[in-house]
């Protein structure tokens, strides 16, 4: 499903924000990235998402290696991915309903269908989400706006989920919530990876850890992750 081999990253004057990372998922992984401030978490994410290249390194997803995938390829590796940045870009001036559509139409589902809205709604609801579903994006507020991308990228069920802090913004109550879905498409083998700074979510859901610390990669298994 994933693996990166020997993957290095960096920018413009500046040292190496991932160094000869070196990793392998299979279908149905989940996946903590997790470490301190400028440690990697988010370049990563960015190259799994297919948003960056690595500066040198092989990465494969989906059994493609994408130096090497042709302009089509690529977007069918995209519309099989969910990602949810930081920076959640919601267009402002479309309601909740349509950026979560949006993502349906973005994957070849030109025309959307009675039970693609009720998809949706139940996402939405899910996410505390459904009294909002006709307010602009302009008009919500930082973590209502997260939980918006965190509903555009599962509503299609994709195969990988890549999400960059997804209850960064998120009160106690919205953080399980956003989990709750997370775990279900887990549960439908989905592979997720999440960056997060949560220590009580790796603590109380026991999964993988990849720990990042200066741009280097350890891994450590569910039972023993030491964030």
């Amino acid at each position: 499903m994933i693996q990166l081999k020997s993957v290095s990253k960096w920018y413009q004057n500046q040292t190496r924000v991932l160094d000869q990372v070196n990793l392998e998922l299979k279908k149905g992984d989940f996946l903590y990235v997790v470490g301190g401030t400028g440690a990697g978490k988010s370049s990563l994410l960015r190259l799994l998402a297919t948003e960056e290249a690595p500066s040198i390194g092989n990465i494969s997803l989906f059994g493609y290696d994408l130096s090497a995938v042709s302009p089509s390829t690529l977007r069918a590796i995209r519309q099989s991915l969910g990602y949810v940045p930081q920076n959640v870009r919601l267009i402002s001036d479309m309601t909740v309903m349509d950026n979560v559509a949006l993502s349906l139409s973005l994957a070849g589902h030109r025309v959307l269908r009675s039970d693609a809205k009720a998809r949706i709604l139940e996402v939405l609801e899910k996410l505390n989400l459904a009294a909002k579903k006709d307010k602009l994006g302009a008009t919500l507020s930082g973590g209502e706006a997260q939980r918006v991308a965190i509903a555009r990228a599962i509503v299609r069920s994709p195969e990988l989920i890549v999400a960059d802090e997804p209850t960064g913004a998120q009160d106690k109550d919205n953080t399980w919530n956003v989990m709750d879905l997370l775990l279900k498409s887990n549960l439908t083998s989905a592979t997720i990876v999440i960056a997060t700074h949560d220590r009580d979510i790796v603590r109380r859901v026991r999964k993988k850890c990849a720990i990042l610390q200066s741009g280097r990669m350890a891994l450590e298994g569910e039972s023993v992750c030491t964030y």
